[in-house]
């Protein structure tokens, strides 16, 4: 099972859902957030950045990340910025596919997909 952590908002490229990471960094630079929630989502981010890879692509497209269910610090964490984002007014949703069908990369906790009607909710 794959997963998929968004807000409502459209992502100009791949016009699905936009991911929290872009969400997150939004809110911190908006000046929403008080000092303690500012470095709480800021060791959030830090934590991603020294333990996830972070593959380079040589251009944007439609493609798109889905963690791993069995990536399971990678789930906790991502519940952390879900309930930060959440308490600032962002509606955020987990989508759940099972199948996804044109995987373009994949690391032990994540894949990057283009959408295809092969997917399976």
């Amino acid at each position: 099972m794959f997963l998929r952590f968004v807000i409502t908002q459209l992502d100009d490229v791949s016009h699905k859902p936009q991911g929290l990471f872009v969400a997150a960094e939004d809110l911190i630079d908006s000046g929403a957030l008080s000092q303690e929630e500012r470095l709480q989502l800021r060791d959030v981010i830090i934590w991603f950045n020294k333990n996830l890879p972070s593959p380079r692509f040589e251009s944007a497209s439609r493609r798109i990340f889905w963690f791993k269910s069995s990536a399971e610090d990678c789930v906790k964490r991502m519940w952390e910025l879900t309930h930060l984002l959440r308490y600032h007014g962002y509606i955020v949703n987990v989508e759940k596919c099972r199948v996804l069908g044109n995987i373009v990369y994949e690391d032990q906790f994540q894949v990057a997909a283009y959408p295809s009607e092969h997917d399976r909710k």
